[in-house]
């Protein structure tokens, strides 16, 4: 994988050149997409470097929704309920790469996040 392309990638994404920034982040997509791709799989390959992007974006997203969440009040913090676009937005990018990439990952349905009550579950 080229660490590089998948930073372009990322910060194609996010629309701003921010993946010094989130290079960790970017390192940590890069990681699990590896573990999921298959044994004989070209790493090299761009769709592999940007379905890393993509993981990247989606990950920002799961934590800038995790913020958003809560509302600062007079009385301190509350939960507010809202739609956060980018986040769905990623979710479906991330669906997309995931199936432009299925003939070099290891499984056909697999799952990268999940929570009991099934509201945050990504099957793809």
């Amino acid at each position: 994988m080229d660490i590089q392309t998948i930073v372009s990638a990322f910060e194609l994404f996010t629309g701003e050149e921010n993946g010094d920034e989130y290079y960790q982040l970017i390192l940590l997509a890069a990681d699990e997409v590896e573990r999921l791709m298959l044994p004989d799989a070209d790493k090299t390959e761009l769709r592999v470097s940007f379905l890393c992007g993509a993981l990247a974006f989606y990950r920002l997203q799961q934590i800038l929704a995790a913020r958003e969440r809560a509302a600062v009040t007079y009385a301190g913090k509350v939960l507010k309920e809202s739609q956060n676009t980018a986040y769905s937005f990623a979710k479906e990018l991330l669906r997309d790469y995931v199936q432009i990439c299925s003939d070099l990952l290891k499984a056909q349905n697999f799952t990268f996040s999940s929570f009991a009550g099934g509201e945050e579950l990504i099957s793809c």
